[in-house]
């Protein structure tokens, strides 16, 4: 018989720029694991599995995961699932854990998220391996100038300016402000994201993630054996994921994220929600680059087609508006590879259990969406819809 997989127990780690780094990338990812089974009260030998993320370039020929798992001083007998799924690989690690657990196989698994890679030079090597080789590579095409084909159909469509993109940026850095585990944690106007060295139009510098290292863990559990433990449980209530066709030729509208919007109604349904404006509490979107937010609010079904910069600029998306998202300062302010992917589900179950850090926490949240997304347009995307379990 199936059975509900929750959430009990979350660790994290300060997140700083690789060059700024004082602990072995080892050393980060045992402090996460070990701050998730503190944060739980579960003991390491009530374990029965981790699920590791890995992204070691796209040949997956590597797989360092593996050397990780025998390091964090937790046995030498657990069984080990190592997901590379590219940019996807941590928002997958919660969904694979959750299906271990789902089905009776497991009772607690371990999600792990480390930091993935040591600089910018290290990860450029990485992606290079991700574009398309029949068009996109010969023609020199970088992360950053896909990522440019969304706002640029964007501005098209909608009038869409740079400055609108900016306020993204604005209020993130805000946000990443009063997190102390975010990496840039300096405010910024409208007027210095868009003085900043130019990228790929309509981007600039500042609207573009950093690279940072990082680890975050969580412990994902059956229903009864999160009863023994300390947090609040958070219940994974609905959770799916969805792709679409890897070369830009085949995307059908760059001005919209049409696979996102079609994996929201699928969770939605999932999880009986109608009205996601009214029943979401707290948010936490992937988006690597700024132009990307107010398009996923508007996929979700927060705002209407050409709406979310609105929507942003309303003050909703605050952390004293409706609808806060982000309040971590997302990935424009913290981007440490998979442990960046985990972030959004590791922020969201914090902000559910009432464990976020205070500045950040938006009292009362009992229903949160966290999100991740990846590949070289943006095709491949997860979901889930979290929700807080008070206990009897």
């Amino acid at each position: 018989m199936a059975t509900r997989a929750v959430i009990a127990g979350v660790g994290i780690t300060r997140a700083t720029s690789p060059r700024k780094q004082e602990s072995s990338s080892l050393e980060l990812v045992q402090e996460a694991v070990w701050a998730a089974l503190e944060h739980s009260g579960a003991s390491p030998d009530s374990l029965d599995g981790i699920v590791i993320g890995n992204i070691d370039g796209f040949e997956g020929t590597v797989l360092g995961a593996k050397h990780v798992v025998r390091r964090l001083g937790l046995g030498a007998e657990l069984p080990v699932s190592i997901i590379n799924t590219g940019g996807t690989t941590g928002g997958n690690l919660m969904q694979v854990a959750a299906r271990q657990v789902r089905s009776g196989d497991r009772q607690r698994v371990l999600c792990v998220g480390g930091p993935t890679f040591y600089g910018v030079e290290d990860l450029q090597s990485a992606i290079n391996t991700n574009s398309p080789m029949i068009v996109e590579q010969p023609l020199g095409m970088g992360a950053y100038h896909m990522g440019a084909f969304y706002p640029s159909a964007y501005q098209q469509r909608f009038g869409a300016t740079v400055e609108d993109f900016a306020v993204s940026v604005v209020q993130a850095h805000d946000h990443a402000s009063r997190n102390p585990y975010a990496h840039l944690r300096n405010t910024l106007t409208v007027e210095d994201v868009m003085a900043a060295k130019p990228l790929s139009y309509p981007m600039t510098m500042a609207m573009v993630c950093p690279v940072s290292t990082s680890a975050n863990a969580l412990l994902v559990t059956s229903e009864d054996s999160a009863i023994s433990l300390r947090p609040t449980p958070v219940l994974i209530r609905a959770m799916a994921t969805s792709s679409d066709p890897y070369l830009g030729g085949g995307k059908n509208d760059f001005a919209a994220m049409e696979n996102l919007a079609i994996l929201a109604h699928k969770v939605y349904q999932i999880a009986d929600i109608r009205d996601p404006r009214a029943e979401i509490d707290v948010v936490e979107l992937f988006a690597p680059y700024a132009p990307m937010q107010p398009m996923q609010l508007e996929a979700l079904g927060f705002a209407p087609p050409g709406g979310g910069i609105d929507l942003i600029r309303s003050g909703a998306t605050e952390i004293s508006g409706d609808l806060p998202t982000n309040l971590s300062g997302g990935p424009l302010c913290t981007n440490a590879g998979v442990a960046g992917e985990l972030a959004p589900y590791v922020y969201t179950a914090l902000q559910l259990m009432g464990d976020a850090p205070e500045e950040m926490q938006v009292r009362g949240a009992r229903r949160g969406l966290a999100h991740g997304t990846g590949g070289t347009f943006f095709q491949f995307e997860n979901l889930a819809i979290l929700e807080r379990m008070e206990r009897p």
